[in-house]
């Protein structure tokens, strides 16, 4: 292990914690009776033909391996009112670990909960803006609530253009607070308060999920080596952030939102390391990165949309600005309503803007198999950790090549 390089050390702990976590998190399929649950709903709940389906989060199980997990949940008959959060014994079944749950009405019972700091900040937020068509989308860019609660047309044009990723608590989020935090004071005064800003962001205002989780650690671990003096190994951070997650939460090994985060990450750490380029252009390579790092995976169950490759660089301004003045808000706790009315104004540039995109956007539907997928990925980052210059958009290149071919009928 001596002569191993720092990020071959971390490599081989991320894979060793994979191994572990994939032992931990693999559930047998079973279908069991009189299960205790309680879970929170997320996102919408849809009735039709006498019965309600809905995405939960578990939160508590006399099954302990599903705790944490996402499920499907369907409930029998009729209710008053669904609430946000439930307890109920009812029937689970698991297949290829999804977590199925099935209910009676009459047995589903809410949880009446404390008001948290996230719920004040959210109903402040829902108070002060004067635009109120524009709170969905605050909420689900700030506070990442479900993007099932945008209007159907928003989610639409949103992965139509390919650009739903700019929803997705994370890197952009916990940048933009280190940001203006670090700059609020001297130096290493600043990057401290970064550091808390952060970590109060992260655990306080935002729903914990893998790419916000591997944003908080990564950013931490930075600026922990600048408050060090050290230089920060971008690649090395992130193999470690990674084995952090699925050491404290196994079943992400089985999320698509875990995998994605991670592998577009990591495409744009190899392909503009070292890169003596102009901004834009790295920016551009940056996009063309992160697309291809997600773009298989994308592939195994949905289509994948090649224009965002422009379109996210396009829209980085807007979405920079909406971020900027998310973040100002809730620095001042949403007592400021200017900051509030300009997030609210950028966001409407920025829902009328995917709106423009998805006009002149299309899709491809390669097809690929999950196993495929890994191989295809697997590969690619191998060449462009060995590869130097601009001779690492050649695997970029091969990647998207064959996902279009594979979409060619």
């Amino acid at each position: 292990m001596e002569g191993m390089p720092n990020e071959g050390k971390h490599l081989l702990l991320f894979l060793i914690i994979c191994a572990v976590a994939f032992w931990r998190a693999n559930l047998p399929n079973f279908t069991e009776k009189g299960v205790f649950i309680r879970a929170s709903v997320v996102g919408d709940v849809f009735y039709e033909e006498g019965s309600y389906k809905a995405r939960v989060k578990i939160l508590e199980s006399d099954i302990r391996e599903l705790e944490g997990r996402k499920a499907f949940l369907m409930v029998f008959g009729y209710m008053r009112e669904f609430p946000k959060e439930i307890i109920f014994d009812g029937k689970v079944k698991v297949r290829n670990n999804k977590v199925f749950i099935y209910a009676q009405a009459r047995d589903i019972e809410g949880v009446v909960r404390d008001k948290s700091i996230r719920d004040w900040f959210i109903g402040r937020y829902e108070q002060v803006s004067s635009d109120k068509e524009m709170v969905p989308l605050g909420k689900a860019f700030l506070f990442g609530e479900p993007r099932d609660l945008l209007p159907a047309r928003v989610q639409k044009d949103f992965l139509q253009s390919g650009l739903v990723h700019l929803l997705v608590v994370s890197g952009l989020h916990v940048g933009t607070i280190a940001l203006v935090l670090s700059y609020m004071l001297p130096r290493f005064w600043g990057l401290k308060l970064a550091l808390v800003g952060v970590i109060l962001y992260s655990t306080l205002l935002v729903n914990t999920e893998p790419p916000i989780l591997r944003a908080t650690i990564m950013t931490a671990l930075v600026i922990l080596a600048l408050l060090s003096f050290r230089r920060p190994n971008g690649l090395a951070i992130l193999l470690f952030s990674g084995s952090a997650i699925l050491g404290l939460y196994p079943h992400y090994l089985f999320s698509y939102s875990f995998w994605m985060s991670f592998v577009a990450t990591a495409y744009i750490i190899l392909a503009i390391r070292g890169l003596n380029v102009d901004n834009k252009i790295k920016t551009l390579i940056a996009s063309l990165s992160a697309f291809t790092g997600v773009s298989p995976l994308v592939a195994t169950f949905s289509g994948i949309s090649p224009m965002s490759v422009i379109f996210t660089p396009l829209l980085s301004p807007v979405v920079l600005l909406y971020s900027l003045f998310g973040i100002l808000s809730l620095i001042t706790f949403m007592s400021f309503p200017p900051f509030v009315d300009i997030f609210n104004l950028m966001g409407r540039i920025f829902e009328l803007s995917v709106a423009y995109l998805s006009d002149v956007s299309f899709r491809l539907y390669p097809q690929l198999s999950v196993t495929e997928a890994f191989i295809l990925l697997s590969v690619g980052a191998f060449f462009l950790y060995v590869l130097r210059g601009f001779k690492r958009l050649v695997p970029l290149f091969a990647i998207n090549s064959y996902l279009t071919l594979k979409a060619i009928p």
